[in-house]
């Protein structure tokens, strides 16, 4: 909820694993004999904290090791709107019984709830091989992507524009209707905006945000009204894919913020990145990936049909990331990091790009936005020094 307290849980360590993780589980996959026996940490993410493990026992018949993910959401991640764990694992379990390995999910073997076990809700998925494309270092100056040759980086990202079009070719008439809000207004577009505005709205608090409130009126009154819709993934970067020795993709992760719409939403939130992680920090785009034309096109073809609208999606992606970034200065004034007088939720570089892109003034990025980057580089350091402490 906004305004929440962070709250202090317990470390996850091998011992607490062992003791309560390890018999839930073992009664989650009807396993007498499971034990885990090696567990690191991953660090935490927006919504939660994630583990690696090891698990050994009776596993689908038959005595073997299998790599899991264990992850615990954060009591005092508020970033998104009703943010559970709930969610992406129903969005993983549907994909994973209605594509039969077309689209390659990680398998779920276990959620919990009930906060009494850990002290938050978690859940247990199978760890899929593959690395992901590092967003840090830049990819566009270092990493594996960097050290392909120029074609073989061409393909990765043609292999993840794939999979993403092939995720909106999905056949979302049974099984998904989990996903469908009907008190939000109609299936797709209106119900989607609804929930945006839903989300702006409780991020916004009752302050004034001159750019984003012409935002979101703009994109309310300027509706496509023949938009399609599809399974959205959610938060489509390179990130959040898995990716093979061959460049193909091994596992598509994060399904935080599945729902249903317009696949074009998931193509601009694509775009959004690849430009942000290269225009958007000064920083030379990474030569052999196809330029915004060229995946576009890559997209289309496995689509099957041109996409629409493409202006308008984009200025969507941008005021996502804008409510995004509000929240983030919001939990940070949460903590006492920075003052609560500060102007780093107008006056940030997203909300300059909002404006350019309605015509609107253009506000100031000064000193109080600067000072809230900072705080975000100190806490990712002492969450660094956290997991090196706990043997992650």
């Amino acid at each position: 909820m906004a305004g929440s307290q962070p709250s202090t849980l317990r470390p996850i360590t091998l011992e607490v694993a062992r003791s309560l993780i390890a018999p839930w589980l073992a009664s989650k996959m009807g396993s007498r004999d499971l034990e885990i026996v090696a567990l690191r940490s991953a660090g935490a993410g927006s919504s939660a904290e994630t583990h690696i493990a090891t698990i050994r026992g009776t596993i689908d018949g038959a005595q073997r090791e299998l790599g899991v993910v264990l992850r615990r959401q954060n009591n005092d991640s508020d970033l998104f709107l009703e943010s559970s764990l709930e969610l992406p694992c129903l969005a993983m379990q549907a994909v994973g019984r209605v594509c039969a390995g077309q689209i390659p999910v990680p398998r779920v073997l276990g959620l919990e709830l009930d906060p009494a076990l850990l002290g938050a809700p978690f859940m247990v998925m199978e760890q899929l091989s593959g690395r992901i494309i590092a967003q840090s270092p830049n990819y566009n100056r270092e990493g594996w992507l960097a050290e392909l040759p120029l074609e073989q980086r061409a393909a990765v990202w043609t292999h993840a524009l794939e999979m993403l079009a092939r995720i909106h070719r999905v056949d979302i008439s049974h099984g998904f209707e989990f996903l469908d809000r009907p008190a939000r207004g109609a299936r797709g577009l209106p119900q989607y905006l609804h929930w945006v505005e839903e989300w702006y709205t409780w991020a916004r608090a009752g302050r004034p945000h001159r750019v984003t409130d012409v935002a979101i009126r703009h994109l309310q009154s300027k509706r496509p009204a023949d938009a399609a819709i599809g399974l959205l993934w959610g938060d489509p970067q390179s990130s959040n894919f898995l990716f093979g020795p061959d460049g193909t993709v091994t596992g598509v992760i994060d399904w935080e913020m599945a729902t249903l719409g317009p696949p074009e939403v998931d193509l601009a939130w694509w775009l959004f990145f690849d430009d942000l992680f290269s225009t958007g920090m000064g920083v030379p785009r990474l030569a052999g990936l196809p330029d915004r034309a060229s995946c576009i096109a890559i997209y289309e073809r496995q689509l099957g049909r041109r996409v629409q609208h493409m202006e308008y999606y984009g200025l969507l992606a941008a005021f996502r990331m804008a409510i995004i970034g509000m929240r983030s200065v919001d939990r940070q004034i949460q903590r006492g990091i920075v003052p609560a007088t500060t102007t780093a939720r107008e006056n940030a570089p997203i909300v300059r790009l909002l404006a350019q892109m309605l015509g609107e003034p253009l506000p100031e990025v000064g000193s109080d936005f600067h000072q809230y980057m900072g705080t975000l580089g100190m806490a990712a350091s002492l969450a660094n020094e956290g997991d090196k402490r706990r043997g992650g």
